[in-house]
């Protein structure tokens, strides 16, 4: 039964939510505050009321995983973006290595290990200033670079230990904890950065951090003794030194109330920056004040920030990278075209397709080795699954592997839907939808999206095939039209080498002069997806016949040509040594290079790219030690360790793995 508290307005918004922070304790009461990043959300509702949180990869200390299997209490902060009020929940957990519970969640590149399955107490509503005082949710442009984290915590350490002061290991028992559940058989262990990177005292660059941080999280015992969460934007922290070490001064709101002294642990965020600083003490109250002594002072993973994409455009993605899907179906469309019907192998929703957007679609080849290519969504989407359309080359690709591999039960790689060969138009323009061939495949989810439109448009569907036995689904566009009962869409079929028997509305090759007969060319938008010779032609003749240059749209899947990312306007980049490890090449970039991709093909590495403006995915790879940014364009959603060569640029001296 749901919780009485759980209504409707309040599971929109956890649904609408991609950040949360959460806090929970361990026996002896030490706390802990965690950030939690998801995409298209963090929280899964379910239809009971319980939460779903799964759980990643990440540094392994594994807090408050070990602090639920003894204490299985917790308090939330949900945020939504732009919001100025939060959601505040508490509630008991159980942590599930269930693969049932798995499966809620994508089986991509960086799928969970496991899921808290939390059952709310109390979900309540808190309006507050913190988010407006901090400018908590400022303009994607005035995202902030990311830090070196490794750089400033080995710097830390260094000021660390010549002060006298060393790691702070691990709690002992919770280690014990973690091993006994078989936890620790399933995370691994740590690596000794990540066990010892924990101090009681902060260094240069933790000041620093702390300096900027206006945005403060703070989990503490409330007044009868449980766990209490607020926010507060009310200053910086401020140092008191005392005994060499520090402690800090932390200014409360009045909407966060404490005790006198207790348990309590930060969060110190700085916005637009995905890294923060954790602070695990004990706190002693002043007037609208606490006083803080740290245990344990640590930067915490930047990983939940990404995910979230709180500093981003506020495009929600179903999963990252790659998702294991299966073919379900499989027909033949002509004797060299075939379409596939794929779902994913988790319970996990697709998500939204745009009308014309395509997917990277990836399989082994004979010798092991991933072959990828980007195929269009064929049909509109039925929410459980995607079909592509592939006309086979003959050149030994991914279009013959498909043809010759998958079958029903057959398992693919599936990228996030990308592109932007998508409708634009505005409502009520009349539109053309021009395809040659296997290009008709963008079209079809186009033509199906318009025809159950109401806003009395015209809509002309022209295809250009050789005769009717290459006449892709000609059937399939009349029902569409049939169960749209609308008269404003026109069906044309142009057959350059009609067969005996053959029944079109026009005989040769479709060009300007012939679409001049049938649409108004000044007045209409055109979307035309072929053969790169037929786009080029058809296009250049609409214009020398009065269509408008930003009429016409287009889509290709060859590789595109040029490259150099345009850096001009971006903040000030430093000259970086990159490191192509299989290549065993090692090149300096600077803001002349442009991209990462840009520099790997000056330098002669084998790189697979298409698009080069981020859709496809083609170039991610994986980055083996140093970091990047996306300074001219938005952060991609991919696993922990990968970069996106085409929009990305070295932050520092970075090792990629190709």
């Amino acid at each position: 039964m749901e919780h009485p508290d759980m209504n409707i307005e309040k599971r929109l918004f956890i649904e609408n939510a991609t950040l949360l922070f959460i806090a929970s304790r361990n026996r002896e009461g030490a706390m802990d505050v965690s950030p939690r990043g998801g995409q298209p959300c963090v929280l899964r509702v379910t239809e009971q009321g319980t939460l779903l949180l799964p759980d990643y990869s990440g540094n392994r200390r594994l807090d408050t995983i070990g602090n639920l299997l003894s204490n299985p209490r917790v308090a939330l902060i949900v945020l939504n973006r732009g919001s100025n009020r939060y959601l505040r929940v508490t509630a008991s957990v159980e942590v599930s290595f269930l693969a049932e519970d798995l499966a809620c969640f994508p089986a991509d590149e960086n799928p969970p290990i496991s899921v808290l399955i939390l059952t709310p107490e109390t979900v309540e509503f808190v309006d507050t200033a913190a988010f407006a005082r901090a400018d908590f949710w400022l303009d994607p442009d005035r995202r902030k670079p990311p830090l070196d984290l490794g750089a400033v915590v080995s710097a830390d350490k260094r000021a660390q230990a010549a002060a006298g002061f060393g790691p702070v290991l691990k709690n002992a028992e919770e280690e014990r904890l973690l091993a006994n559940a078989g936890v620790r058989n399933v995370y691994g262990t740590p690596s000794e950065g990540v066990q010892k990177k924990v101090c009681d005292i902060t260094g240069p660059g933790g000041l620093d951090f702390i300096d900027k941080a206006n945005f403060i999280v703070v989990a503490h015992e409330g007044e009868n003794g449980e766990i209490a969460i607020g926010l507060t934007a009310e200053a910086p922290l401020s140092v008191i030194p005392f005994d060499n070490r520090h402690a800090y001064r932390l200014r409360l709101p009045p909407e966060v109330t404490t005790g006198d002294e207790g348990e309590c642990a930060l969060l110190t965020v700085t916005p637009g920056r995905n890294e923060l600083l954790r602070i695990n003490g004990r706190f002693e109250e002043e007037t609208r004040a606490v006083k803080i002594v740290p245990r344990e002072v640590f930067f915490h993973c930047s990983a939940a920030f990404s995910r979230s994409r709180v500093w981003q455009r506020d495009r929600r993605s179903y999963w990252s990278g790659k998702r294991r899907f299966i073919c379900v179906e499989r027909r033949r469309e002509s004797h060299d075209v075939a379409s596939f019907v794929l779902r994913p192998r988790d319970n996990a929703p697709i998500g939204p397709v745009e009308p014309g957007q395509y997917v990277a679609v990836s399989l082994p080849d004979g010798t092991g080795a991933m072959r990828q290519r980007s195929y269009s969504v064929s049909r509109r989407p039925d929410g459980q699954s995607l079909r592509i359309t592939v006309r086979r080359i003959g050149a030994g690709g991914i279009s013959d592997l498909l043809h010759e591999k998958v079958e029903p039960g057959t398992d693919l790689l599936v990228g996030i839907p990308a592109g932007r060969f998508v409708l634009s138009s505005p409502p009520g323009r009349p539109i053309v939808l021009v395809s040659a061939g296997v290009g008709i495949t963008p079209l079809l989810p186009m033509l199906e999206h318009l025809a159950r439109e109401d806003d009395g448009r015209e809509v002309w569907f022209i295809h250009a095939a050789r005769d009717g036995a290459h006449h892709l689904f000609a059937e399939e566009a009349q029902s569409i039209v049939r169960r749209a009962n609308n008269d404003r869409i026109h069906l044309v079929s142009c057959y350059s080498r009609p067969q005996e028997g053959d029944e079109c509305d026009l005989v040769g090759r479709i060009d300007a002069a012939a679409l001049v007969g049938l649409v108004p060319v000044r007045d209409v938008d055109f979307y035309i997806c072929g053969p790169q010779a037929f786009m080029t032609s058809l296009s250049d003749g609409l214009v020398a016949l009065g269509a408008a240059p930003d009429s016409i749209r287009f889509e290709a899947f060859a590789a595109a040509e040029g490259g150099l990312l345009d850096l001009s306007g971006t903040q000030t980049l430093s000259d970086s040594k990159v490191t192509f490890a299989k290549s065993g090449k090692t090149a300096i970039w600077t803001p002349r290079e442009g991209s990462l991709l840009d520099l790997a093909l000056q330098n002669g590495v084998d790189i697979p790219y298409s698009c080069r403006v981020g859709d496809c995915q083609s170039c991610v790879q994986r980055i083996v030690s140093g970091i990047a940014d996306y300074p001219a364009g938005e952060v991609p959603l991919l696993a922990y360790d990968q970069v996106l060569l085409c929009q990305a640029v070295p932050h520092g001296d970075v090792v990629l793995e190709c």
